[in-house]
């Protein structure tokens, strides 16, 4: 049986919340897109091709900050599109500096598997707390 959008939306934010992030790629599939727009040197940023991608994303996400707080406030599903609305902050650990946002995040599912993750948020703050200066 195939996983439904909310499900496998819900699963991914159930992996990603206790660390799993081996199990993440296998929610996404071999094709899937992912694209964060962003200042070149956020380790994050960039448009992202495949499941293989997927895994490296999340890795340099997770090392690149510490995150103070991330809470999603609303998902809502209509067949295959999700959008989940939050907040978060976030502490880059090569500068110490903190940035926060408002986030969207667009994610595709199609035969239970996410084939398009867009994130929208702040990236002028995350660039300006990874540059080195005041």
């Amino acid at each position: 049986m195939t996983r439904s959008t909310a499900d496998t939306v819900g699963e991914f934010f159930r992996r990603f919340g206790t660390g799993d992030l081996a199990g993440l790629p296998e929610l996404f599939a071999d094709t899937a897109d992912l694209v964060v727009a962003g200042a070149p040197f956020v380790p994050w940023t960039g448009h992202l091709v495949g499941r293989n991608e997927v895994e490296g994303y999340f890795q340099r996400f997770v090392a690149a900050v510490r995150t103070q707080r991330f809470d999603i406030e609303r998902i809502v599903t209509d067949g295959e599109d999700a959008i989940v609305l939050g907040a978060f902050e976030h502490q880059v650990t090569s500068t110490g500096k903190p940035f926060a946002s408002p986030f969207a995040i667009r994610i595709t599912v199609r035969d239970g598997l996410i084939r398009r993750y867009q994130t929208f948020e702040d990236s002028y703050a995350a660039a300006l707390a990874f540059s080195e200066g005041d």
